[in-house]
């Protein structure tokens, strides 16, 4: 009797086995198509504008599970050609308005630029930026006398707010007790863990009550991104170049637990305003659309879907 209750709990324990690996490799080809953060490296040029990185022109490789290429001004590849003659409208962002996570075709870029004829349209953004980037690119860019250039969009996430700031100098985000770091190690190395993590949890929530934390008129923070993004505009109108802001909003404020929380936008417009820049916010307009649920990836807080960024660029040629 003993020798058969110990070979049907072995069975039993050799099933549960087979059925959790069963369980893990499927969550990883889960995550590796719907949650891929995979960035090639090589792509990348240090110091291309003064101390910011930049895009390495003709090069090619993969960004978060999708082919990425560049031109030969060193912009994401648009959906068509330049035409000399016409005028340019410069896009600058960060991962968001790079287009990480979508084919090269489907940024609001390059949606706009197809859909529109009266200037090329050139995409400046790289994953990482924030308005000490953008003010160094436009520096460069602008200092080449190039006056065919005559707008420049920046297009504002929310955690521009603290740009550059060493992670030492922020608050914490993730608990650094015991629970906090069980829960970093089951993310990094037990799949399924992670996937029911970002499922059921809805673990990207956290980043806008984060970010918004810094949204306030005294922080220190939030004047220090308001006189860069002031100091964008000046080199902007120096060289004749219209500039304005288009602030992207997160998913919890388009279609979750904070929809239609605009304190950050309203912020960001109040300053605008008082220094005449013209500034736009989507996020009324994107609630406002079917199924706004879909317009970001996977469990992603910041980064677009295709149906968002087809959303986005409708945005923008209506305004």
């Amino acid at each position: 009797m003993a020798t058969i209750n110990k070979k049907y709990l072995l069975t039993n324990l050799v099933t549960v086995v087979i059925i959790l690996t069963i369980i893990e490799v499927a969550a990883r080809i889960i995550l590796k198509k719907t949650y891929n953060r995979n960035f090639d490296s090589t792509l990348i040029v240090d110091n291309k504008y003064y101390t910011s990185a930049g895009l390495k022109e003709n090069a090619s490789g993969m960004v978060w599970g999708k082919a990425f290429h560049t031109d030969s001004t060193g912009c994401r590849r648009p959906s068509k050609s330049y035409i000399n003659t016409k005028k340019k409208w410069l896009f600058i962002g960060d991962s968001v308005t790079e287009g990480v996570g979508v084919d090269d075709s489907s940024t609001f870029s390059s949606l706009v630029f197809r859909n529109t004829d009266s200037f090329n349209i050139l995409n400046y953004s790289l994953i990482g930026y924030s308005v000490a980037d953008y003010l160094n690119v436009l520096k460069t860019v602008l200092n080449k006398n190039d006056s065919s250039i005559k707008k420049a969009t920046i297009f504002f996430c929310l955690n521009d707010v603290y740009g550059k700031a060493l992670f030492n100098q922020l608050p914490v985000m993730a608990k650094t007790n015991m629970i906090g770091k069980l829960n970093a190690f089951l993310q990094s190395h037990y799949y399924t863990y992670k996937l029911l993590k970002l499922t059921v949890f809805r673990n990207s929530d956290r980043y806008f009550q984060y970010d918004f934390q810094f949204y306030k008129d005294n922080s220190p923070y939030f004047t220090s991104a308001m006189n860069t993004l002031k100091q964008c505009d000046s080199v902007c109108h120096l060289a004749g170049v219209e500039m304005n802001v288009v602030v992207l909003p997160y998913r919890l404020q388009v279609c979750g637990k904070d929809i239609g929380n605009n304190i950050p936008q309203d912020l960001i417009g109040k300053f605008c305003s008082a220094n005449k820049i013209p500034c736009s916010n989507p996020l009324k307009y994107l609630s406002e659309q079917q199924n706004p649920e879909k317009f970001y990836l996977f469990a992603d807080e910041i980064h677009l879907s295709e149906k968002g960024h087809s959303a986005v660029a409708r945005f923008i040629l209506s305004h």
